[in-house]
């Protein structure tokens, strides 16, 4: 028997090679045309701690990932006692032994399967060959299609020499040797391969980083913090191809402090950071609302506050992204939900920020950055590039008129006639400094209304589940999205009168869209990962909806069992 999607989880201690493992089946599925959604977690410190990748792999389209495990693999004891409560009937068990460092005690009705991984590679006489050992069984056990996985392998390690590549298609090979002597016990397997579809495996953050670059990105600086540092690291690689820049730069504020400084001159920019950088950039974010130059700011959210927990999954940046600023200084917070809104809205984002001459925070999470997904593979020709609105050269040049959409013509510094004053004082329509108070209600009044046509011009909020009237509605955003969208099919298939909502921008707020799916629904639920509920406490400030907010903050994102559990909760 094959079940329409399967969730295995590998882990152990960092420095195994579980993160490596997980990403060979991850590869080796996508390229057997299935689709893949991961999560993995591992500790802040460089080397040693508990480690753990989970890949759920489906014949269908799959938002998220997954409740728990089906197959679950253990490198060493730790990792089996962190996870031995959720070993129960009809789960199957990999582990290390004979010779490993621990016999596990299992319930009845759980598949065990001792596969002698530690032993193995020390025969070998390389310890780092552990994971193959374990790759070989997983193939063998679960189906997972040898031929894809081999030709993953191979890739990974045919650049490192003849000696290397054998050395570790011998382990595996004695892995699913250990696998073939034993009985298979469970029904568990992966979907068998299907015809291979025309799609890129990427993470969170290296989609970031891709749609940057399909959105014209000329220049990045950004200072390196986990989790956002791969988009970095992505963006250096192609940005060069582009003839664009990228620094980086000495801390956050002078990371964020280039940007404006290089949108000033001319270039669409942006850097990426996480929750303590963000909070280090906001005098420098209320710079470019000021002056009006646009800059992106991608903010992977990690725990907070202060160090917090560098690698693991929060939504709790939310206060900060929308009033992180000394003064009136509102800016377009945007969120994205999966792999592929990362892709399509930092591209979408830059725009926004030419567009509005404003600055623009995307907000992703610790979860999605390192999640990797299947995606259709993006087409730089289905990318709209909007550029910022620039002067003609006609009469006298006024960097803030008074325009009618209240956007004014830019400049590039140099432009012959278009000399003004650049400054982070108030200014009149020259820019030159002007301290009236009417003045200074006429121009915040400017920069504050300009976006507001952005709640009608930007996609509407998505709405998901029944038709007419709701016993429950649920305002989800970020990745907790893809949970909820799980959490709805189950309940609707259970005959629950429940609906979703799903906002993609956050500030301005689209209260209109908000009012009126509040009015279909008897109660609101508002999941989210961060202790106070923040994206509650906005609805209850500047909407009529008197949310229920249903928050976790461990460290680890919902699951769609959570979801339906409450609200079945609150629906009786």
């Amino acid at each position: 028997m094959e079940k329409s999607d399967l969730v295995i989880r590998v882990a152990g201690e960092g420095g195994e090679g579980i993160i490596s493992t997980g990403d060979f089946i991850s590869a080796a599925c996508a390229r057997a045309g299935l689709e893949i959604y991961t999560f993995k977690t591992f500790p802040a410190e460089i080397k040693g701690g508990y480690a753990m990748y989970q890949v759920r792999i489906s014949a269908n389209h799959i938002h998220n990932q997954g409740d728990t495990f089906d197959v679950f693999c253990a490198f060493n004891g730790e990792a089996y006692e962190l996870n031995r409560h959720l070993l129960t009937p009809g789960t199957a068990f990999v582990y290390d032994g004979p010779g490993g460092d621990f016999e596990p005690d299992l319930p009845d009705g759980v598949s065990a399967y001792p596969i002698p991984m530690s032993a193995t590679a020390k025969k070998l006489g390389e310890k780092r060959a552990k994971n193959m050992v374990a790759l070989g069984a997983l193939s063998h056990l679960f189906n997972i299609n040898e031929e894809t996985l081999i030709r993953v392998l191979s890739d990974k390690f045919g650049k490192k020499g003849e000696k290397v590549l054998a050395k570790n298609l011998e382990a595996f090979e004695l892995g699913k040797g250990f696998a073939q002597a034993l009985e298979k016990k469970d029904s568990w397997r992966v979907a068998d391969a299907k015809e291979p579809k025309d799609v890129i495996i990427i993470s969170g953050n290296e989609a970031v980083g891709l749609g940057a670059i399909l959105g014209r990105l000329d220049f990045f600086s950004a200072y390196p913090i986990t989790p956002a540092t791969e988009v970095a690291k992505y963006v250096s690689e192609h940005i060069p191809k582009l003839g664009g820049t990228l620094i980086q730069a000495e801390d956050e504020i002078a990371s964020i402090s280039q940007v404006v400084g290089a949108s000033y001159a001319g270039k669409r920019s942006m850097t990426a950071t996480s929750g303590p950088g963000l909070a280090l950039m906001s005098e420098m974010i209320g710079m470019s609302f000021m002056s009006e130059t646009p800059a992106l700011i991608v903010d992977v959210q990690r725990g907070g506050p202060s160090t917090g927990l560098p690698t693991k999954h929060e939504q709790s940046d939310l206060f900060l992204a929308i009033h992180g600023a000394h003064g009136d200084a509102p800016r377009i917070v945007l969120s994205v939900e999966n792999v592929k809104d990362c892709v399509e809205m930092t591209a979408e984002a830059l725009n926004l920020a030419e567009k509005y001459q404003t600055p623009v925070i995307l907000l992703s999470d610790g979860s999605l950055a390192f999640s990797t997904q299947t995606i259709p593979t993006p087409k730089a020709d289905q990318f709209e590039i909007i550029q910022r609105k620039r002067w003609d050269g006609d009469g006298e040049y006024r960097r803030y008129a008074l325009t009618e959409d209240l956007i004014s013509p830019m400049a590039d510094p140099g432009t012959p006639g278009a000399m003004h004053i650049a400054t982070g004082l108030e200014h009149g329509e020259t820019g030159a400094p002007r301290y009236t108070p009417e003045n200074h209600e006429t121009m915040h009044r400017k920069r504050i209304h300009k976006i507001q046509p952005l709640v009608d011009e930007y996609r509407p909020a998505e709405r998901d589940g029944v038709e007419g009237q709701a016993t429950v509605g649920i305002i989800a955003w970020g990745s907790t999205i893809g949970v909820v969208r799980e959490a709805i099919e189950r309940l609707t298939a259970a005959g629950q009168k429940v609906k979703a909502l799903y906002p993609k921008l956050l500030w301005p707020m689209p209260v209109a869209q908000y009012e009126a799916f509040a009015a279909e629904c008897d109660q609101i639920l508002v999941p989210e990962v961060n202790f106070q509920g923040q994206l509650s406490h906005f609805l209850r400030a500047e909407t009529s909806l008197k949310p229920i907010p249903y928050t976790i903050c461990g460290g680890l994102p919902f699951t769609p069992a959570m979801i339906v559990a409450k609200v079945e909760e609150i629906s009786k």
